[in-house]
């Protein structure tokens, strides 16, 4: 099984495991009539986390109905045909990859993998690179512009992964060749 196929199955499985969870959460209020403290609050609150877990738990059903619609596949069809795109990535991260918290650069794409997320980039689409500052020196965000007019945003916290953010960014900046063209820009500009 390929890289793209175990990506889909992790997070449908991680939509039906909140689902199910909700659902326990449903049994409990139920169950023990909790919360107590209004008139009724069990009910509602069976209501609110029954809600919740039809609400995630049809996410994955959807996506088995549509595929396109799918995180995964509609990230990957926005560089290309979705069977194309999705052979070179699973042949790719089957080779050598290097891991920076949740990137991975493989040979023609940047890959963002924080387990519950999954964004794709290929280098040659990669028009800037940039660290937004946050409080104090550290950078707070990766900052990445596309060709097509693409925006990712990528922050240092435990919930989207943590990273050395300049490490990173010099990693994105080396695999893109962007410095090799802001240097042959400058170079440009000082003979004109």
């Amino acid at each position: 099984m390929g890289y793209t196929r175990r990506k889909i199955r992790g997070i449908n499985f991680s939509f039906l495991l909140a689902g199910f969870i909700f659902a326990g959460w449903a049994l409990f209020c139920a169950w023990y009539g909790w919360p107590r403290g209004f008139r009724a609050g069990s009910a509602a609150g069976f209501g609110l986390f029954a809600v919740a877990s039809l609400f995630f738990t049809a996410f994955p059903f959807l996506w088995a109905r549509f595929p396109e619609k799918h995180p995964v596949n509609h990230e990957l069809m926005r560089y290309g045909n979705l069977k194309e795109v999705s052979e070179r990535l699973d042949i790719e991260m089957a080779e050598h990859v290097e891991i920076l918290g949740p990137f991975r650069f493989t040979a023609t794409m940047l890959v963002y993998d924080s387990g519950h997320e999954f964004q794709m980039v290929p280098y040659d689409q990669i028009v800037s690179a940039e660290a937004e500052k946050g409080t104090g020196d550290d950078p707070a965000a990766i900052v990445v512009h596309t060709r097509g007019g693409r925006h990712y945003q990528w922050y240092r916290t435990w919930l989207q992964g943590i990273f050395d953010p300049e490490m990173t960014l010099e990693k994105i900046r080396a695999a893109a060749h962007l410095d090799d063209t802001d240097s042959s820009a400058s170079s440009v500009s000082s003979v004109v």
